[in-house]
């Protein structure tokens, strides 16, 4: 006997408290803790299905039809599920916005069977208006995304059970070759092969410091210079030459001897006179808001933390309501939460900090997937780090203060600077010898005042 009650059904036990607050006492919610199942193992087919399923748990000559079976904890969690369901008028799937996501609820309720309505509830945050609105506005299930969902994992075993131990034999056991993983070796392999045709070649340069008369006695005031060229002559760079090791344009190339003679010369002139000056003013433009790729990376360079760490505690800030949904390739903010980081950029940084329109970004990629906004700091007023520190935990704090700088710095103002490049000459014991040096000075901060996007090692 229905008891007037709604069922909502989340991923996440820790979800599961908090929604259950936010909702009140009209709903009951319950958590599937992930998956509750899976294609099957080759024990759990049964004989009568062998013949068709038997090797992969999909019937591949028969639309790679998938055979699938509750795990045992599955089993658990739906009989608790349907005694649940039993008392509900109504059933809403509140599972995450993204393939896996669609795919548990698909799966739900095919498994559940349930005789009540059955409406979608999906959010971007744990707070307490997201929820609210979530239930408010409802939608189907989106097959499309259970049907990708169900392609992948179709993929991946059918290419990971046959390819994977040749992995393990190979390279490491307990790798596999499943999803990405296939990919990734294609991609070392290829890369190996051009290391194997590359032909090397040699070159020479030669890197001068120097530092004005005025101030020559003062080694702090000494700056690097490149030689750039001879007689007129542009001198070869590594970027001149091609994988046979060849020249891709008429440059000249010093050989090692060569090198140390002109820089001998060089050593010995008097003195150096600067033939051209030059100025130029530039800007630099922030990066677009996290994406799940995004964060990782920044993650990883800049708190030392795995790509699977830095979900894990991703995972934690989004299931106690700091930040939105963690899984997204959408680099995109709604429209409030655009207003509260340039509010907050003009609070902190005062007005010039922000353009005089919003930035909007959009994903290069024609397969992101959309459905979420990009990783951002929860709600509508954005908490600062110093002001939720005592609520997280270290790797949670530092994370969300990387998330929350991320997305304050992606709506302001440009960084203005100006970069000076001066041309040394020098008479080299008869050779007109030119060298370079450049540097650059912010003569406006912008968004470098809140945040400065990492970069990897350049080897």
């Amino acid at each position: 006997m229905a008891t007037g009650k709604k069922l909502v059904i989340v991923e996440s036990p820790t979800k599961m408290r908090s929604i259950q607050g936010y909702l009140g006492d009209d709903y009951e919610v319950l958590s599937s803790v992930g998956h509750i199942r899976d294609l099957a193992d080759k024990k759990q087919i049964p004989a009568e299905k062998k013949e068709a399923y038997g090797k992969y748990s999909i019937d591949v000559e028969n639309g790679f039809d998938p055979y699938y079976v509750e795990s045992e904890r599955g089993r658990k969690t739906v009989t608790e599920l349907k005694r649940a369901l039993k008392q509900a008028d109504e059933l809403l799937l509140a599972t995450d916005e993204d393939r896996e996501g669609e795919a548990i609820a698909w799966h739900l309720l095919e498994t559940l069977k349930p005789k009540v309505p059955v409406k979608r509830m999906v959010f971007h945050e744990i707070t307490k208006d997201a929820i609210r609105a979530a239930v408010q506005n409802t939608r189907e299930l989106d097959l499309a995304l259970v049907d990708a969902q169900e392609t992948r994992r179709i993929l991946d075993r059918l290419y990971g059970w046959d390819v994977s131990p040749v992995l393990w034999f190979k390279v490491q056991q307990g790798t596999s070759a499943g999803r990405v993983q296939s990919a990734a070796t294609r991609l070392v392999v290829d890369r190996e092969r051009e290391r194997m045709a590359f032909v090397s070649a040699s070159y020479w340069g030669i890197d001068a410091t120097a530092v004005t008369l005025r101030e020559a006695t003062d080694p702090e005031k000494a700056f690097s210079a490149r030689l750039v060229r001879i007689d007129g002559g542009a001198l070869a760079r590594g970027t001149d030459f091609d994988d046979r090791g060849e020249l891709k344009k008429a440059v000249l190339v010093l050989s090692e001897i060569e090198a140390n003679d002109l820089a001998e010369a060089i050593r010995t002139a008097s003195r150096a006179s600067v033939s051209h000056l030059e100025a130029k003013p530039g800007t630099r433009s922030p990066k677009a808001p996290f994406t799940t790729s995004t964060m990782q990376q920044e993650a990883g360079r800049k708190l030392s933390m795995s790509a699977k760490h830095a979900m894990s505690v991703a995972q934690r800030l989004y299931e106690k309501g700091f930040i939105t949904y963690m899984r997204t390739d959408s680099t995109a903010l709604s429209k409030q939460a655009v207003e509260a980081a340039r509010a907050q950029a003009v609070s902190l940084y005062g007005d010039k900090a922000v353009p005089a329109n919003p930035r909007l970004y959009r994903s290069n990629s024609k397969n992101a997937q959309e459905a979420h906004e990009a990783i951002r700091p929860s709600g509508d007023d954005f908490r600062t780090p110093s002001s939720v520190a005592g609520e997280l935990d270290r790797d949670e704090q530092r994370l969300y203060d990387l998330i929350w700088k991320r997305t304050m710095a992606s709506q302001m103002a440009d960084a203005k600077y100006e970069t000076t490049t001066v041309t040394l000459e020098v008479d080299a014991g008869g050779r007109r010898v030119e060298l370079t040096a450049s540097g650059t000075v912010y003569t406006f901060k912008g968004f470098l005042e809140a945040y400065e996007e990492g970069s990897d090692e350049k080897h």
